[in-house]
């Protein structure tokens, strides 16, 4: 099928709350005339249609809604037009000032025909959604306004197409040329001023040095806190550091002022190096997007953006290249490196009929791909976007730091107010500029940058580590949450077992074993479980479906068919109870299914799993970092489960679980936990979505090719190895400690800085450390995150 030549659909369910009834929707439509594909996603209650172009679309979306409103009536059934939020994307070139940058954001996320707004910091972007009833233009005019008004001279950039133009590191090197040579003219010009009072030779003309060297090196500070006073904005870092400098200019202390400007200058000028490098050090972890992709049109390779290709057209890559966009073998064996995604060095051989997936590096032979995404849908495209959207869903950390920044400066500000006018007025003699200068050190660390900047930087640089290590953690508040989990919660199969089944023994009663596997074989022929599809596997034969006269699927019990005038019943024991079948349990270890012929009990076929190779390492290495509790939830029978448990060595198991009663266990395990004491449940991201959605943290393994594994979970390991769970907990730990190292460090210099300035004691030498020197120590120590 050309899918070109399908009319994709996608239909909410508002208020699903039956994952059972979803699987029920799914299969049903998928079974429609002229529905060439359906997906039914449980988590976002969409279900996305593939209608095939020359069907009735009107009457395949009546018939869909039919049966919607059949299996689980009352939902509230919306079918999404082609009309949708526009997405845009503004470089920030230029942004240094993350104090400045939430103001952008919190000030955009107010506009009235804005749907969300987030900007990363990291990479200088501004990612809006405008509601599709808006003008776009007057929106994207406003936003640019709110920018220039609250940080004026960045080189702003719209992305309407493509969402990679930025600030080139050449304009950047310039830029930071041109601040060297202020600063370095600045500083020579102020060690002459120095060296003339030094020798004995203040005057005015020592006076004048400095006054040239404070519009040198201040002059651009000035020029934009006139700019901001202008406009009303009188607490931003640029006019306090202004009034303090003037402040002390006019009562005399001209080396301290321009020492001070020289410092703070310095110090940002140094920050804006540090920021910079851990801003590429980031890039670098996130290296993954394909710059280009080599399309075959006819004869001829045409190299084009990954953006321009479209679904079924072929692309060549050759080795050395990132593979650019998902897509499937068509010609070629290669060897490829697949550690930009799952943080694994070792080499994976791809060959023709195999998926591949953009991100993987061709590394000896030329491959001939045929593109099944675009590359918006791609899975290098869905993990950046994951990745670079993390820092909208804030930590609580965060959110207090943003919080209290708010409050701090105005708060510092009246202080640094009343220190300088109220004592000269109740203290007899007491001498104004003494008490001034006391109160011009207050507005020299009034400013909260080494908090605004260090905080999120921290987060984004363990975030960018983890996703290096293969691990998609969506938010800052997930990493945050790890930091304090106690007790991991495992699903069985395809979590800590490999989920691939195979039939180990197959015992009749009364029938020979091939009659047996016949009965087996055509009771599961319609299910898509993994046990069904070991029988159909091991019996080895066609399926003639128009054998059985009835198929019935009873929920976590097994089925019911009518095939050749028998009935035949396939499932676990409790189907042979609830059926009053007389039976013999099977005593050997693996998931049993029994047969009963009109009812009469005919025998058990036993499957197996394996357990996976790292599952034992992975549960030893949780308990060594601290998990007081692993416990496994399954709906296998009690005898496989506590076989399972009894190897890894699980504190606790529940076995014979409905998908409902996995989320029943769950709310069982958190009765007596604190606040702080967090829970993680680890799934495949398909089957498991109530529970993950109920857990505190919800890990979906097996992300890679996943979409459903990347949109179901807080944090999505791309490969299937339990082992990188522990992973996760340690790069959160250490994040979470170098966040509260800034806190407390940061925090704790202003304060004492605050305190012995009230007094007299400290000097604006040590409110200029406390203002640039802490922000530059604070960023410095944020980068460690990313080791």
């Amino acid at each position: 099928m050309d899918v070109s030549s399908l009319i994709k659909k996608e239909i909410i369910l508002g208020g699903l709350n039956c994952a059972h009834c979803a699987q029920v929707i799914n299969e049903k439509v998928s079974k429609l005339e002229g529905v060439e594909s359906a997906n039914l996603n449980f988590i976002n209650k969409k279900l996305i249609l593939n209608i095939i172009d020359n069907s009735n679309e009107e009457e395949v979306i009546k018939k869909v809604i039919d049966i919607i409103n059949s299996t689980e009536p009352g939902l509230n059934i919306q079918v999404v037009t082609n009309l949708k939020n526009i997405k845009r994307e503004i470089i920030l070139g230029g942004l240094n000032c993350a104090h400045c940058a939430e103001i952008i954001n919190e000030k955009v996320a107010k506009l009235e025909d804005i749907e969300s707004s987030n900007l990363n910091f990291i990479n200088k972007k501004l990612s809006i959604e405008i509601k599709k009833s808006a003008n776009e233009k007057d929106i994207i005019e406003k936003v640019v306004d709110i920018i220039n008004n609250t940080e004026p001279g960045l080189d702003v950039q719209i992305n309407y197409e493509k969402a990679d133009k930025v600030v080139t590191e050449e304009h950047k090197s310039n830029l930071d040329k041109k601040d060297l040579i202020k600063l370095i003219i600045g500083t020579v010009v102020y060690i002459f001023g120095i060296y003339q009072t030094a020798t004995g030779f203040e005057s005015q003309f020592s006076n004048l040095i400095f006054i040239i060297a404070y519009i040198i090196v201040g002059g651009e500070v000035l020029f934009k806190a006139l700019k901001n006073a202008i406009k009303g904005y009188m607490l931003d870092e640029n006019f306090l550091m202004a009034i303090a400098t003037i402040g002390a200019l006019v009562i005399g202390e001209l080396p301290e002022a321009v020492g001070v400007m020289l410092f703070y200058q310095i110090g940002e000028f140094l920050q804006g190096i540090a920021v910079g490098k851990s801003r590429r050090s980031i890039t670098a972890l996130m290296q993954i997007r394909p710059d280009y992709a080599n399309l075959k049109v006819g004869a001829e390779i045409n190299v084009v953006s990954p953006e321009e290709v479209s679904v079924g057209d072929i692309i060549v890559v050759k080795p050395g290249e990132k593979v650019p966009l998902d897509g499937l073998v068509l010609d070629g064996i290669s060897m490829v490196d697949t550690s930009a995604l799952t943080g694994e060095s070792v080499l994976r051989e791809i060959s023709v009929g195999e998926d591949i997936l953009s991100g993987f590096i061709n590394k000896n032979a030329l491959l001939t791909i045929k593109v099944t995404k675009e590359f918006g849908e791609s899975t290098v495209a869905k993990i950046l976007d994951l990745v670079e959207n993390a820092s909208s869903k804030k930590s609580k950390t965060e959110n207090f730091i943003t919080k209290f920044s708010k409050y701090y400066t105005p708060v510092v500000v009246i202080a640094a107010t009343l220190i300088a006018l109220v004592p000269p007025l109740v203290i007899p003699n007491a001498i104004f500029s003494e008490w001034l200068y006391r109160g011009l050190i207050f507005l020299v660390v009034s400013c909260p940058c080494a908090l605004v900047l260090s905080i999120p930087l921290s987060f984004f640089s363990g975030i960018g580590f983890a996703s290096k290590n293969g691990i998609l953690v969506k938010g800052s508040n997930y990493l945050e949450v790890l930091k304090n989990v106690n007790t991991v919660v495992f699903d069985k199969t395809g979590t800590l077992t490999k989920g691939v089944f195979n039939v180990t023994k197959v015992s009749p009663v009364g029938i020979s074993e091939d009659k047996l596997l016949e009965y087996a074989a055509f009771a599961e022929a319609n299910s898509n479980h993994p046990i069904a599809k070991s029988i159909l596997k091991y019996y080895d034969k066609k399926i003639y479906l128009d054998k059985t006269d009835s198929y019935e699927e009873i929920a976590a019990y097994g089925v019911k068919i009518s095939y050749k005038g028998e009935n035949i019943l396939a499932g676990n024991e409790k189907l042979m109870r609830k059926e009053n079948i007389f039976y013999s349990p099977a005593k050997e270890v693996g998931t049993v299914v029994y047969i009963a012929v009109n009812k009469m009990y005919r025998g058990y076929i036993v499957i197996s799993d394996e357990i996976k190779n790292d599952s034992i390492k992975a549960i030893k290495q949780l308990k060594a970092i601290g998990i007081k509790e692993v416990v496994m939830l399954t709906g296998d029978n009690e005898k496989v489960a506590n076989s399972v448990a009894a190897e890894l060595g699980l504190n606790k198991v529940y076995s014979n679980l409905l998908p409902n009663e996995k989320v029943d266990k769950l709310e069982e395990i958190y009765k007596g936990k604190t606040e702080k004491e967090k829970i993680i449940f680890v799934g495949d991201g398909i089957n498991d979505a109530p529970v993950l959605a109920r857990a505190d943290v919800g890990i979906a393994m097996g992300g890679l090719g996943s979409d459903a594994a990347i949109e179901a979970a807080d944090v999505v390991l791309m490969t299937d190895e339990p082992i990188k769970i522990s992973k996760a907990i340690e790069i959160a730990r250490k994040t979470n400690k170098i966040v509260w190292q800034n806190i407390i460090f940061a925090l704790g210099v202003k304060i004492i800085v605050l305190i012995l300035g009230a007094g007299g004691i400290a000097t604006m030498w040590e409110a200029i450390f406390a203002d640039v020197g802490v922000a530059l120590i604070a960023v410095l120590n944020a980068m460690r995150a990313m080791r």
